[in-house]
């Protein structure tokens, strides 16, 4: 059966619908897969896409240069009609039949095209034409019923889809037709081809990408797996495992941050464990000592009853100062250890040698104060110099000189306690910071906890700086220094906080006595014990007698 479309020459293309290609989902079971399967289904919805749109812009490119040429074809007909010569006679064309037989040896038909000539009684085709296309019924009646030029598609039997112009034009009073045919789909046939090939191009470069991207994942994602099997591995007797980080992308910063967040965990475990361990051991013996005292005290004796109490007190006393030592240790590495604050260190190595002289009957003296403005935590300061001046009183006698002082360098700030005692050992000079070494220079014989030094340690490193002893001068002495940085305040504007903060002294009787201290006035007419707990030295200002 032949069906016939037919539209003028001004009509435009027909519309030709594609049908979208559907896609089956599946579901991911890793994120390699999902990453693998979002590629391929991107790149296959743009290949298929490109492809989708080239075929389109090509079936119209290849209609509207039919349609072109076609047109063509009809024009110099129409203008051979018009104004040709008939190179038999030298005259006009007479004869439908003799017009249509020149055109058709003047004209040769491109490739898919024929020329035909519908008379009423006869159909005359090209010598060298081939095909039955003037032999279908359908298309001879298609052709023959139009009066007006016109364009037309025909589906002929054998032929396929057939694109026309026809041009009828009358002579001697009978009507015929010139007719040029294209075979679009012998065209279209060959755009096949094209389209297959490269569906078959395409195919290849869409595994190609879909195995680039499976390699490129694993690549990819290999930090995250290195994650994945060392978070697996950490327990907690074992934090050392970390990732090897590669590169400086997004993953490789997320393998530094899991990494720094390891060596934060190991600290704080590390700082657990050792505290339990120290505690442990250091609190081991005044516990043997007081149980062993309890165990044989005679009750019915109130003399051995009232040893064993002031005994026992002591040793709790000594327990409890090894807790709070403990406790300022494993706080040292955490984020709230410090409250900083922009801090005149001049005055407060002056009020701190003010609260010093509580600690024993010595020579107190600021070796020099000037006013400098650090950003660093006043209280921890003062406990590490603190500290350092009752490790000076311990190392001194009675009249022996105990000295404070600070200054600017330009890697910071340093403050310091000099005395006058025998002096740190070369030898153990790099170890006497180190926790339980409570070191040999003390007069009395008793050394302390051991913990002290490894405190001032922690709260210099702790604000950023360190630590270290060295000889006080050519007659001997040690001289503890802490260097920590100044922090964020320029050097204009530490000058001028400083001067505020000397202003704000002003009229304070604290002046007079810092003046005595840095006479040496020996300060042992006060009332109190020889020896008090750094710590209550911390939150109450102490006034001195003179």
């Amino acid at each position: 059966m032949t069906t016939t479309t037919k539209r003028t020459m001004t009509d435009g293309a027909p519309a030709r619908a594609e049908a979208p290609p559907a896609f089956l989902g599946a579901r991911s079971l890793s994120m390699r897969v999902r990453i693998v399967g979002s590629v391929a289904m991107l790149s296959a919805l743009g290949l298929l896409g490109a492809g989708a749109a080239a075929l389109v812009v090509e079936r119209e490119r290849i209609d509207a240069r039919v349609e072109r040429l076609l047109a063509q074809e009809i024009a110099e007909f129409r203008e051979l009609a018009a104004s040709g010569v008939d190179p038999e006679t030298g005259g006009p064309f007479t004869t439908a039949e003799r017009l249509l037989e020149v055109s058709m040896q003047r004209n040769v038909p491109d490739e898919h095209e024929t020329h035909l000539g519908f008379l009423p009684d006869v159909t005359l085709v090209p010598v060298d034409g081939g095909g039955t296309l003037h032999r279908d019924a359908g298309f001879r009646s298609a052709v023959t019923s139009h009066t007006q030029p016109s364009f037309g598609i025909v589906d002929v039997p054998g032929h396929g889809r057939v694109t026309y112009a026809v041009l009828p034009f009358t002579k001697e009073g009978r009507a015929s037709h010139y007719t040029a045919a294209y075979f679009t789909d012998l065209e279209m046939a060959e755009l096949g081809d094209t389209i297959r090939s490269y569906a078959v191009a395409a195919t290849l470069a869409w595994g190609a990408l879909v195995l680039a991207a499976w390699l490129l994942a694993a690549r990819i994602l290999r930090p995250v797996h290195e994650l994945r099997d060392t978070a697996a591995r950490i327990s907690d007797s074992d934090l050392t495992g970390r990732i090897h980080v590669r590169g400086d992308d997004e993953l490789a910063s997320l393998g530094t941050t899991f990494n720094g967040m390891l060596d934060r965990l190991q600290e704080a475990i590390g700082s657990q464990r050792r505290m339990l361990d120290d505690a442990g051991h250091e609190l081991r013996t005044p516990i043997t000592v007081i149980r062993g005292h309890l165990e044989v005290m005679d009750v019915e004796d109130a003399d051995d009853v009232e040893g064993v109490r002031e005994l026992a007190l002591d040793e709790l006393d000594r327990m409890s100062g090894l807790v709070e030592d403990l406790l300022v240790l494993a706080k040292a590495r955490l984020p709230e250890f410090l409250t900083t604050e922009p801090t005149d260190v001049g005055d407060l190595v002056r009020r701190t040698l003010d609260k010093a002289q509580a600690l024993g009957d010595r020579t107190w003296e600021v070796d020099s104060a000037p006013s400098i403005v650090a950003v660093v935590d006043p209280r921890r300061i003062t406990q590490a110099v603190l500290q350092l001046a009752a490790n000076a009183v311990t190392a001194t006698r009675e009249g022996d000189v105990v000295a404070i002082g600070c200054a600017s360098t330009p890697n910071g700030v340093q403050v310091w306690v000099r005395d006058s005692g025998p002096g740190v050992p070369p030898e153990d000079r790099n170890r006497i910071f180190d926790r339980w070494n409570s070191g040999g220079n003390h007069v009395d014989g008793e050394g302390g906890t051991g913990l002290g030094l490894a405190i001032v340690q922690a709260i210099a490193t702790a604000h950023g700086g360190t630590a270290w002893v060295t000889a006080a001068g050519p007659a001997g002495g040690a001289r503890f220094v802490i260097e920590v940085p100044e922090g964020d305040l320029a050097r204009d504007e530490v000058e001028d906080t400083g001067e505020k903060a000397r202003e704000g002294q002003g009229g304070d009787d604290g002046s007079a006595e810092v003046s005595a201290a840095r006479s040496g006035e020996n300060r042992t007419d006060r009332e109190g014990p020889a020896y008090v707990s750094i710590e209550s030295l911390l939150d109450e200002p102490r006034e001195v007698s003179r």
